[in-house]
């Protein structure tokens, strides 16, 4: 395991779980994510009881039958998409996460996969994008038939730590919405390849949530000229240095959609749309930005139309490759991809968990999508 994040579900539900990603592997063709769900705690819920069947994790792209998962490459400024059937919304290469979400139980942690295209043979690390926790960064790609080695034990069921917050609006009303939020700033988190802000939106009164935000302090001010998703948390931006450069949420292309749109790489507001409609939900969300200049310390972080928070303290990004102790080889089974019986995920005893077969690797379409900001 390399790396680890907590975040409570966009369902109204408020189970906290901790999201884990065990491994980066190089496959003939493909790379592969190995990555975890356990659930902690659940409103009412007891060790091993299963969770409520409409359960959120915010990690299922709408309509688009792959999951909201991309890996990075910031200097080669490029995102690789998980292998998705040749067809609009067909499944990809990997366990479906609607499936998984309902096997899921307190204290138990479940393995999943999702299959990408094959990186560039000279690249050592890349930063791993869950869309509704900060980035993964530095992940190692261990060659083929090889694992990673954890460099000490981690219990992922241990109880969650307190979710900070370092910032807080007053209340505010959101148009859309016809109703009143406030946001709070949780922590920003800064690396050579990205900046994240952990954010949380509050509702303080009932109203239509957000499935129509498309207007700041949430969503971009200014979008692109072809956004793909618009309703998606690109709102906060960040201003540094004596100049006051201001840095926007980062964009990338969607080639998969077919649309010659860019989409933000933050939380897709959709996920949580039918959570914030009643009087105290909350969604936590991430927005993702460049990298800030070397040894920045603090920043000013501004929602267009709402508020600036001065002097926020930053935080370096955890580095999963210290987490790594290296690879070692190790002999691995293969599972066949069947449409009408997708893997729905592993147990932690089937570790080093089945790799797809080869054979069927090129059936699938690879997507390379470009940084363009």
């Amino acid at each position: 395991m390399v790396g680890e994040a907590t975040w409570t579900s966009a369902d109204g539900l408020d189970i906290t779980v901790r999201l884990a990603v065990h491994a980066l592997r190089r496959v003939p063709g493909g790379t592969v994510l190995d990555w975890s769900v356990t659930p902690l705690h659940g409103p009412g819920l007891g060790l091993h009881d299963s969770l409520p069947p409409t359960v959120n994790l915010g990690l299922s792209r709408p309509g688009e039958g792959y999951p909201d998962i991309v890996l990075v490459d910031a200097k080669g400024e490029q995102a690789y998409r998980p292998l998705a059937g040749k067809g609009w919304g067909t499944p990809c290469l990997c366990t479906h996460v609607r499936p998984a979400q309902r096997i899921l139980r307190i204290g138990h942690t479940t393995l999943l996969q999702v299959t990408f295209p094959a990186l560039p043979e000279g690249l050592r690390t890349v930063d791993v994008y869950l869309a509704t926790v900060p980035p993964f960064w530095r992940v190692p790609i261990t060659p083929e038939g090889m694992l990673p080695l954890a460099t000490s034990p981690t219990d992922l069921s241990r109880p969650a730590t307190p979710t900070p917050v370092i910032a807080s609006s007053k209340p505010f009303s959101y148009r859309p919405a016809r109703q009143r939020y406030l946001v709070t700033v949780n922590a920003v988190y800064a690396s050579a390849s990205f900046t994240s802000i952990a954010w949380t939106i509050l509702s303080i009164e009932p109203g239509l949530g957000l499935g129509a935000a498309l207007i700041p302090p949430l969503a971009d001010a200014e979008p692109p000229p072809r956004p793909h998703n618009q309703i998606s948390a690109g709102g906060p931006q960040i201003e540094v240095g004596t100049g006051r450069s201001v840095l926007r949420a980062r964009l990338i292309t969607t080639k998969l959609a077919g649309l010659g749109a860019l989409e933000c790489l933050c939380t897709d507001l959709r996920s949580g749309a039918e959570t914030l409609r009643q009087d105290g939900e909350q969604l936590r969300v991430i927005t993702n930005l460049p990298p800030l200049p070397p040894a920045t310390s603090t920043v000013d972080i501004v929602f267009p139309g709402l508020t600036t928070f001065t002097e926020v303290p930053v935080t370096s990004a955890p580095n999963s490759s210290f987490r790594s102790g290296g690879p070692a080889v190790r002999e691995v089974g293969v599972w066949l991809y069947r449409p009408d019986r997708p893997p729905v995920g592993w147990k932690p005893q089937d570790w080093p968990i089945p790799l797809p077969w080869r054979d069927q690797i090129p059936a699938f379409q690879a997507t390379v999508d470009a940084i363009v900001r």
